[in-house]
C-alpha cells in the first residue's frame, strides 16, 4: 500500500507535499511557537517590566552657517524612551565670538531650536569652519540622569550687503509718455543712490496696456534675463517703449501686478514691485482679493504705488497682500507716491519721485533680516532606536539581543525541519514498505532534520541581518535563508530516498524553501506575525516535500512501477544502489506481500538496467516495459530515454508465491560451485572436457598431493569469488549482496 486509502490516488509530489505540510504545521504549532516564546528576545517596542530604563536619542543638522553680527537657529530632534520629561539642550565648547542660548524641549514635544549668535567682528577672529561642535541633550526622569550627545559643523560668514530686486510695472498707454521718459532718464541716478547706500540692487520692467483690447504685456529682457544691475542697459531698453493704445479707462493693471510677482527673484532679496499708472484697475478678469493673495504666495515684500486718485482704494487693498518689512510703527508694505506731481514733467519724475523711492527701498532692504543659510532649513531624519528583525517574523527586537535572536530562530527552524523530515521519512517508508520506519530511522530523521534546521536557520538569520532597512534586499535575503534551510533538509532526505543524488535533493529542497518563503511573505503581509510563522512552517514543509519529489521525478533515467492494484502504484528510481523487492519489509526497498524475503533486485550497471531474479539465480539486462511479478505485486521497468536494444530474455515463469515465514531461499544462497580448472600440463578445450576418460589411480602408489588453488581474479567477489562485470568500486555481487 503506497499510502492510506483516501490518499492512494494522489501523485507522489502532491502526496509528499502533504506529508511535509503536516510536519511543518505541527512543528511550528507544537514546537516552534513555544520555543520562540521561551528563547526569543523581547520586542523592541515593549517596555521592560516593571521599571524600564529611560533612553534618549538626539539628532541635529549636520552643518550650520551664521553671518557676522547675526543669528541662526540649529534644529534639534529627540526621541524619548520610557519617559516624557523636559529635555535641556546646550552647545558646549564654542569658539570665541560665538554664543548659544540654552533651550528646553518641553514634555510631549520632540523638536526644538538652539539660537547661535556670531559677534560683529572680523572673519579671521571668528575662524573659518568649526567642526565637531557638541550638542548635549539631558533629562532627569525620576532620580536618574539621561544624557545623549551629537555633533555638527558651524561656518561663520561675512555679512553680505542687503539685496533688492525691483520690478517696475509700467503703464505704457497713450497718456504715460512723461513717466516712460522719466524712468529712462532717472534710472542711472536711482541705481547710483542704491549702490551708495550699500544695497545690491537689480531692476526689471514689465510694460502693460489693456489686455481686453488685444494689447499683451511686454517683459523687457537684458541678455535674455528678466533682471539687470546695469542702469545703462536698463535705460536703453526703456527708451524703446512708446506710449500708445490703451483704449478707454480703466486698464488691466491687476493682471500686470500678478505677472510681475512671478519674476525670478533672488532668495533673501527684498522683493519690490513699483506700479506706475494713471488709471483704475479693471476687475472683471482678476479680483482685488486674488491679486493680494498672489503677492503673499509669491512672497512679495513691498508694493510701491505711483498712482492718481482713480482706483486708489483698490490698489491700497492689493498692497495689503505684501508681506512687508519691520518699521518703527508696525509693518511697512510699501509707499504711495502722487503721480500728478510728474504728470506734465519727466524731469520731476527723475528728480523728485525716484529719490523718494530710493529712500523707501533702502530703508526696506536694511530693515529686512538677513536670510538664513539654506542648510539650516533642511529636513532632519527622525532618529530611531537600533532594532533588528527575525527572518520568520515582522516583529522588531533590540539590536543588543542579536545572539539570542539567532539562537531562537535556529531552534525554531530546527523544530520545524525536524518534524518535516520525520514526516517525509515516515511517508517515504510507508510509501515503499507499507509501514512505519524503525526506531533507528525515526531518530535519524528527526535528529538530522533538527541539525539541518538549526544550521540553516542560524545561517539564514545571519544572512538576513545583512540587509537592515532595505526592503528589496530584505526580501532577497529572506528567500535565500529559507532556500538554505530547505536545501540542507533536502540533502538529508536524499539519504533515505533510493538513488536520489544528494545534489538533486539539495536543489529540490532549496527550491521548496524559496517557494515556502514566498508563501510566508504573502501571508505575513496580510496577517500577524504568529499566523505568518505558522503559515511559514506549513509552506516550508509543503514546498520541500513537493519539490524533492518533483526533482526526483525530473532527473531520473530509469525507474520501476510497483503496482498493487488498478489504481495503486508507487515508483522507485533506479541507480547504482540495488532496489530490492520482497516480502521482508526490513531487508527490502519495496515490500511485496506474498513474495519471498528478497525476490527481485533492480539496479543500473554500465548504463543498462539489470534485473536479478534471486530465486532463479538469474541476472539479465532488461528494457523499458519489462514486467514481472513478485507475490501480489507487478513490477514494470520504465526508462526516460530509448536505450540500445537488449536481447529479450527467455520467458520466465512468475516468481512463486512464498509466504514470508518460509526461509527456504535465503538472500545469500550460494550459486553452484564452479568446476575445478583443468591441469596445466594437459590443456584442452572446454567443450572436450567431458570426452576425456578419467585416469585410474595406481593401486600401489599413494595419491598425489592436492594442487594449490589458483589465485583469485581481480574482478572476483572478495567473499565468494564469483566474477562480476563492472568497474572497481561499482561491481555488484548478487550472491553476497554487496558492491566492491
Amino acid at each position: 500500500m503506497p499510502a492510506p486509502k483516501f490518499l492512494s490516488g494522489l501523485p507522489k509530489p502532491v502526496l509528499f507535499g502533504l506529508y511535509g505540510a503536516i510536519g511543518g504545521l505541527l512543528g511550528a504549532l507544537l514546537l516552534g511557537e513555544p520555543i520562540m516564546s521561551a528563547l526569543g528576545p523581547k520586542q523592541a517596542q515593549a517596555a521592560p517590566a516593571p521599571a524600564p530604563e529611560p533612553r534618549l536619542a538626539v539628532s541635529v543638522s549636520d552643518r550650520l552657517q551664521v553671518y557676522q553680527g547675526g543669528t541662526n537657529k540649529l534644529l534639534v530632534q529627540i526621541v524619548r524612551d520610557a519617559f516624557d520629561d523636559d529635555v535641556a539642550l546646550r552647545v558646549d565648547d564654542l569658539p570665541p565670538g560665538l554664543t548659544a542660548r540654552e533651550t528646553v524641549i518641553p514634555a510631549g514635544k520632540t523638536t526644538g531650536e538652539i539660537e547661535l549668535r556670531a559677534a560683529l567682528t572680523t572673519k579671521a577672529e571668528l575662524g573659518t569652519e568649526h567642526k565637531g561642535l557638541k550638542v548635549t541633550a539631558s533629562a532627569r526622569p525620576g532620580r536618574k540622569v539621561v544624557t545623549e550627545t551629537t555633533t555638527f559643523a558651524l561656518t561663520p560668514l561675512v555679512a553680505a550687503p542687503p539685496e533688492a530686486d525691483i520690478v517696475f510695472v509700467l503703464d505704457v498707454t497713450g497718456s504715460m509718455q512723461n513717466q516712460i521718459n522719466g524712468l529712462k532718464d532717472g534710472i542711472g541716478t536711482f541705481a547710483n543712490d542704491l549702490r551708495a547706500a550699500k544695497v545690491d540692487a537689480r531692476f526689471g520692467c514689465l510694460a502693460f496696456r489693456d489686455l481686453t483690447q488685444g494689447e499683451p504685456s511686454q517683459v523687457l529682457k537684458f541678455k535674455g534675463a528678466q533682471f539687470t544691475d546695469d542702469a545703462i542697459a536698463f535705460s536703453n531698453e526703456v527708451a524703446r517703449l512708446s506710449a500708445r493704445g490703451g483704449g478707454d479707462d480703466p486698464e488691466t493693471s491687476l493682471e500686470a501686478i500678478i505677472e510681475g510677482a512671478g519674476y525670478d527673484f533672488r532668495k533673501g532679496a527684498t522683493r519690490s514691485l513699483v506700479l506706475i499708472t494713471d488709471a483704475a484697475p479693471k476687475t472683471r478678469g482678476v479680483s482685488v482679493q486674488k491679486t493680494a493673495s498672489t503677492l503673499a504666495d509669491k512672497k512679495i515684500d513691498l508694493l510701491h504705488l505711483v498712482i492718481n486718485s482713480p482706483g486708489r482704494a483698490q490698489y491700497q487693498e492689493v498692497q495689503l497682500g505684501a508681506l512687508g518689512v519691520p518699521a518703527e510703527k508696525g509693518v511697512d508694505r510699501g509707499k504711495e507716491f502722487d503721480l500728478a506731481k510728474t504728470a506734465g514733467d519727466s524731469a520731476a519724475f527723475t528728480n523728485v519721485l525716484l529719490p523718494e523711492m530710493t529712500k523707501a527701498i533702502v530703508a526696506a532692504a536694511e530693515a529686512k533680516p538677513a536670510a538664513r543659510p539654506e542648510l539650516a532649513k533642511q529636513e532632519i531624519a527622525k532618529p530611531e532606536l537600533k532594532t533588528v528583525k527575525a527572518v520568520q517574523s515582522d516583529q522588531t527586537y533590540d539590536q543588543s539581543s542579536i545572539g539570542q535572536l539567532v539562537l531562537a530562530v535556529g531552534a525554531w527552524t530546527g523544530s520545524i525541519a525536524g518534524l518535516v523530515c520525520l514526516f517525509l521519512l515516515g511517508g517515504q517508508h510507508h510509501y515503499l514498505r507499507g509501514g512505519l520506519p524503525p526506531v533507528g530511522g525515526i531518530v535519524a530523521g528527526l535528529v538530522g532534520g533538527i541539525v539541518a534546521g538549526v544550521i540553516g536557520g542560524a545561517a539564514g538569520q545571519g544572512l538576513f541581518l545583512l540587509a537592515p532597512g532595505n526592503k528589496e534586499l530584505t526580501i532577497v535575503f529572506q528567500v535565500l535563508s529559507w532556500a538554505l534551510l530547505g536545501g540542507l533538509a533536502g540533502a538529508g532526505l536524499s539519504m533515505f530516498v533510493p538513488n536520489l543524488k544528494t545534489g538533486y535533493g539539495l536543489v529540490g529542497g532549496a527550491l521548496g524553501g524559496a517557494l515556502g518563503a514566498g508563501g510566508y511573505i504573502v501571508v505575513t503581509a496580510s496577517a500577524g506575525a504568529q499566523l505568518g510563522r505558522l503559515a511559514g512552517g506549513l509552506a516550508l514543509g509543503l514546498c520541500i516535500g513537493l519539490m524533492v519529489a518533483v526533482v526526483e521525478t525530473a532527473f531520473r533515467r530509469a525507474w520501476i512501477e510497483v503496482r498493487y492494484g488498478p489504481r495503486e502504484m508507487v515508483t522507485v528510481n533506479l541507480g547504482a544502489e540495488p532496489v530490492k523487492v520482497g516480502g521482508d519489509a526490513r531487508a527490502c526497498t519495496v515490500w511485496a506481500r506474498g513474495a519471498a524475503d528478497i525476490a527481485l533486485r533492480y539496479f543500473i550497471r554500465d548504463g543498462k538496467v539489470i534485473c536479478t531474479d534471486v530465486l532463479a539465480r538469474e541476472e539479465s539486462a532488461v528494457s523499458d516495459g519489462d514486467t514481472r511479478t513478485a507475490g501480489k505485486v507487478t513490477i514494470v521497468v520504465r526508462t526516460s530515454t530509448v536505450a540500445a536494444p537488449v536481447p529479450a530474455p527467455s520467458p520466465t515463469p512468475p516468481v512463486p508465491n512464498v509466504q514470508p515465514a518460509a526461509k527456504s531461499t535465503p538472500d545469500v544462497a550460494p550459486l553452484p560451485a564452479l568446476p575445478a580448472p583443468p591441469a596445466p600440463v594437459q590443456p584442452t578445450k572446454p567443450s572436450a572436457v567431458r570426452d576425456v576418460p578419467p585416469q585410474p589411480a595406481p593401486s600401489a602408489r599413494p595419491s598425489a598431493p592436492t594442487a594449490p588453488p589458483p589465485p583469485r581474479a581481480t574482478d572476483a567477489c572478495p567473499t565468494c569469488g564469483r566474477k562480476n562485470p563492472g568497474r572497481p568500486g561499482a561491481r555488484y555481487c548478487v550472491v553476497c549482496d554487496q558492491t566492491y
